[in-house]
């Protein structure tokens, strides 16, 4: 039987709540709540220490992401007012510079940023987001389109790598310590609200590790399509209630 993307998410996805799940039931009620706050912990943990040292690698990442958006920028931006590539060299034969051309043609920036961040693989209300920052560094910096979004691109880039790293980390911490003393708490005498209160609680924890797969795969269209994601039932369904903005500010 073949598979296509979208039943394959679908069985991923299932497959971390089935686990969670069980283990929510073999662990109990108190080791899963136990369990969602370390989750939550190392949500909030992970945005502090991105929030407070991801800047300080920009100046490092800048060069190298100036150098590949500085072309992309402009090819995307000539091609919006109407050039066309050279069909031999795939090269824009323009005379003028960008910041000349932009002058001419108010209003394009916002259009030439957005479509910079579309060809990235970025998914739309990610993509919005980022014009918006870059239209507004513009006007606050009086900065040049290319600088801007090559500052909001790094940004973006230092920040959620980071918080993802971050997140790893501290979460693969809190549960070895959590673990070392290889307790099990449960409610004595209840054994049954133990056992399906923890598989509840499991599965909301999956829920949670699902929302965070989701979240991270707004940076993956040019492998995993926006389109291809909400095609996903369950995938579609974490997406439109966004569990990880009620713990995190991005």
């Amino acid at each position: 039987m073949d598979l296509n993307i979208n039943t394959i998410i679908n069985i991923v996805l299932v497959a971390i709540l089935i686990v969670c799940g069980w283990q929510g039931y073999k662990k109990g009620i108190i080791m899963g709540i136990i369990e969602v706050l370390t989750i939550i912990l190392s949500l909030y943990g992970a945005q502090l220490l991105t929030d407070t040292y991801s800047y300080e690698v920009i100046p490092v990442l800048k060069p190298f992401v100036s150098g590949y958006m500085d072309t992309q920028v402009e090819n995307t931006a000539y091609a919006a007012m109407g050039y066309e590539p050279d069909p031999q060299t795939g090269r824009f034969n323009v005379s003028a510079s960008l910041a000349d051309l932009l002058a001419q043609n108010p209003g394009m920036e916002e259009p030439v940023a957005r479509q910079v961040f579309q060809t990235l693989g970025l998914y739309d209300d990610l993509t919005q987001t980022l014009t918006e920052r870059t239209m507004t560094y513009m006007q606050e910096n009086n900065a040049s389109l290319t600088s801007s979004i090559v500052t909001i691109a790094c940004q973006t880039v230092t920040w959620y790598g980071g918080f993802l790293l971050a997140f790893i980390i501290l979460f693969a911490i809190f549960t070895i310590i959590v673990n070392l003393p290889n307790l099990s708490f449960k409610i004595p005498y209840v054994g049954i609200v133990n056992d399906i209160g923890g598989a509840a609680i499991g599965v909301f924890a999956g829920m949670l590790f699902c929302s965070i797969l989701v979240w991270a795969c707004q940076f993956a269209g040019l492998l995993l399509s926006e389109q291809t994601l909400r095609g996903t039932g369950l995938a579609a369904y974490l997406m439109d209630r966004n569990l990880l903005a009620n713990y995190i500010t991005l």
